[in-house]
């Protein structure tokens, strides 16, 4: 089914509308990787803190090889992973002050606050790897 003028106008060109679908199948993956570290880990007495840390550990390497080459389809780069893991830790700090506002803040299960963080943070997330890998290094 082709998308609708909103989407069209929303995404401006094709090639933007089909790395957003492909970012979607990677950042499932990471994000089902992520959520499973994380409740897993506290599930078995890690603090979420910890679990957040070794997430990001975990997820970013995924990530950056799985958009370089299916999301975006570029050459990997010592400059694009520099500014991958940039973005990714700029979001880091963002899921880590969502997930301390939700948990401690409010008293969410981290079973609860995981996916409801990793849905906000879809956005900021595809924005910052496009940023960091569709990009010349002059």
């Amino acid at each position: 089914m082709p998308p609708g003028p909103f989407v069209r106008r929303l995404f401006g060109n094709s090639v933007l509308l089909r790395q957003s679908g492909r970012y979607l199948s990677g950042g499932a993956i990471c994000a089902l990787l992520h959520n499973l570290l994380v409740i897993g880990l506290a599930f078995a007495g890690a603090p979420y803190q910890v679990a957040l840390v070794v997430s990001f550990l975990v997820t970013n390497p995924v990530g950056y090889l799985f958009h370089t080459a299916v999301t975006f389809r570029e050459p990997r780069s010592w400059g694009g992973l520099i500014r991958f893991m940039g973005g990714s830790l700029a979001g880091f700090g963002w899921s880590a002050a969502l997930m301390i506002a939700a948990c401690s803040g409010l008293g969410l299960p981290v079973a609860v606050a995981t996916p409801l963080v990793t849905a906000i943070l879809f956005l900021w997330n595809f924005s910052a790897a496009r940023w960091a890998i569709v990009r010349s290094e002059a």
